[in-house]
């Protein structure tokens, strides 16, 4: 019996394989060699034999591997791949292949040309030019025009299809026409600003569904103006002496605007004593078709104090003149001349100040106030001054040649002489002058030799003057001091000016009752107050209340409103406004003392008072009294 050889067969990756059926060659033998023969069998072995032999070897089927690939990366790479061909063919497309149903928008040319650097007030041409360059039509073609904000249109070659005269209707523009817009005016505005044209032509074309645009812009600026002004004034002068600058206005050209301003900036120690012609109130001269004449001088005297100036640095003080052309609807200012020039401060062998309420500029009071005044002077050389004289002039408002100041009530020490003068049926001038017969010491002031003079002045109020019937609402403060130097050259030093401003004679009165209600002690309190002035806008009164307390007000609120903090225990009245009709407004509210401290002496804290005067446009600010835990 031949030998029996054993078969086994097993999955790729699987374990050591289970031993499978033998089958018994012997008898497959038997009928393979009846059927081919023994020698071809003989044959087909060995050649079987080759296809699986490894080098002379038979491969080992474990080692071989299979390498499995994600079905989601080959479906990912495989649309990419797809993607990829599609946008080359579409490039291609759009390259190579007739553009029957594009567009490119570059394809309409629009362009602007004209002047580009301006005379104010020259008339320009621009040309607007357009030209398609598709090989299709361009429907409902609308040309729209954004002019620079200072120029004014006078005409176009074609009209317009608004009423503003910024926009065409052009229609169809054929494939390779072109066409052209001619737009005149005047320029204005301020020298070298800056200014733009835009233009947009929006359009469609024929085969597209959506609208485009083209557009350009063209800068412009004001490079030339026929006017020019110029200041000349000392290049040195010392603090207190007179000072005076002339500015000359100049026109060079034909064209004569209807107004012009000029506008004449100093610093703020600088005070005009006189000038020619009259400047206005807001510091600036205004010509009305003054300007045909080729030259216009103006003339400012003043003088500088010391206020604000350090000798230690170089002390300069800058002087500027502003050509303004009022342009436009709304009046809007553009510079069109501008000038500067400055001068050496020098310190003055006199210091001399005048101070009143504790400042040397500017403030606010009202009636009834006390205006408390120092004069300063002290010997800053190395010489002595005689015969000196100190003179303060007020300027207030008057009604009936009756100042607003209660000149019968001054309090001046040294007992200066007072004069009086009316200088307008609105305004009259006190005026107080001391002397060595005054004050021994302005007989001769040594070199860091100190005077100073002190007097209180009140400003009368409405039970002894009708404020109602003023006019005017600024008192203006003026000093000198005239002396012999060391020469007996009779000098004059002017000290700093200052202007009061008479605002409202807005007052406060807190009136307290107390009273006992279901065994606590309850205070009705009246926040008042009065006003016989100026109306009031944004009236706000606010305190805080102290200790263990409830408050309780009126309602409705007889006048404005009340808000009361629980929290922070804060009541804020507050009155929108205060006309001249109403004298008087009042606020009651009742406070519930729950529990006394013995160690607490105030109810209530001050009260702050705050309101807008609107004649003079000031805040005024005050505090008014507390109300005490006790009762007197």
């Amino acid at each position: 019996m031949a030998e029996e050889t054993k078969f086994v067969s097993h999955e790729i990756g699987e374990e050591k394989p289970k031993r499978k059926k033998i089958i018994r060659r012997k008898k497959i033998e038997s009928h393979w060699d009846d059927r081919i023969g023994k020698s071809k069998k003989m044959r087909i072995d060995r050649e079987l034999e080759s296809i699986y032999e490894d080098n002379g070897k038979m491969p080992n089927m474990r080692e071989i591997k299979i390498k499995k690939r994600h079905p989601a990366a080959r479906n990912f790479f495989t649309g990419l791949f797809v993607l990829a061909l599609m946008a080359a063919a579409a490039w291609a497309g759009f390259f190579y292949l007739p553009n029957r149903t594009g567009v490119n928008g570059k394809e309409l040319t629009l362009r602007i040309t004209g002047p580009t650097d301006l005379n104010i007030a020259a008339t320009t041409t621009y040309t607007i030019t357009y030209t398609n360059r598709q090989k299709i039509t361009l429907k409902n073609a609308v040309l729209t025009v954004n002019y620079p904000e200072s120029f004014v249109f006078l005409n176009s070659d074609k009209p317009a299809s608004n009423a503003g005269h910024t926009q065409w209707n052009i229609g169809d523009i054929a494939p390779n026409a072109d066409g052209e817009i001619k737009i005149t005016g005047t320029n204005f505005g301020a020298l070298d600003q800056k200014n733009s044209w835009r233009i947009f032509v929006n359009y469609q074309p024929e085969n597209f569904n959506s609208e485009m645009q083209a557009n350009a812009t063209l800068e412009t600026k004001i490079t030339v103006s026929p006017f020019s002004i110029g200041i000349s004034g000392p290049d040195k002068v010392a603090i207190g002496d007179s000072a005076e600058y002339i500015f000359t206005l100049k026109n060079d050209g034909d064209w004569q605007p209807n107004k012009l301003i000029v506008a004449p900036t100093f610093p703020t120690n600088f005070y005009i004593s006189s000038s020619t012609p009259a400047i206005g109130k807001d510091s600036t001269w205004v010509i009305a078709r003054a300007t045909s004449t080729p030259e216009i001088i103006f003339k400012i005297s003043g003088k500088y104090s010391e206020v604000g100036v350090n000798f230690e640095d170089s002390a300069v003080a800058q002087i500027s003149a502003d050509v303004r052309l009022p342009f436009g609807p709304n009046g809007r200012l553009y510079s069109i001349g501008a000038a500067g020039l400055s001068t050496d401060l020098l310190k003055n062998s006199l210091t001399f100040s005048l101070a009143i309420n504790g400042t040397m500029t500017d403030l606010g009071s009202q009636p009834g106030d006390v205006l408390n005044m120092t004069l300063y002077l002290k010997n800053t050389s190395r010489d002595t001054m005689k015969n000196a004289s100190i003179k303060l002039a007020l300027n207030s408002p008057a009604l009936k040649k009756q100042s607003a100041l209660n000149w019968a009530e001054l309090d001046d020490k040294l007992d200066g002489d007072v004069t009086g003068e009316q200088i307008s049926d609105t305004m009259r001038r006190g005026q107080i002058v001391w002397t060595s017969s005054h004050l021994p010491a302005l007989t001769e002031i040594k070199p860091n030799d100190e005077i100073t003079i002190d007097l209180r002045l009140p400003v009368k109020d409405a039970r002894v003057f009708d404020l109602s019937g003023l006019t005017e609402f600024k008192i203006e403060a003026l000093t000198e001091v005239v002396y012999k130097d060391k020469t007996g050259q009779q000098r004059i030093l002017s000290g700093n000016p200052i202007v009061i401003t008479l605002n409202s004679d807005l007052a406060f009165e807190s009136r307290d009752t107390a009273a006992m209600e279901n065994g606590l002690e309850t205070r009705e309190i009246n926040w008042i107050v009065t006003n016989n002035f100026h109306p009031l806008k944004n009236l706000e009164l606010s305190a805080t209340l102290f200790g263990d307390v409830g408050f309780t007000s009126v309602s409705p609120t007889p006048a404005g409103a009340v808000v009361y903090d629980a929290d922070t225990q804060k009541i804020t009245w507050t009155i929108a406004e205060m006309p001249e009709s109403v004298d008087i407004l009042a606020l009651p509210f009742t406070i519930t003392i729950n529990k006394k401290n013995p160690t607490q002496s105030a109810l209530i804290s001050k009260v702050r008072v705050k309101a807008e005067d609107t004649v003079t446009g000031q805040t005024i600010e005050f505090m008014g009294d507390e109300t005490p835990l006790k009762t007197e």
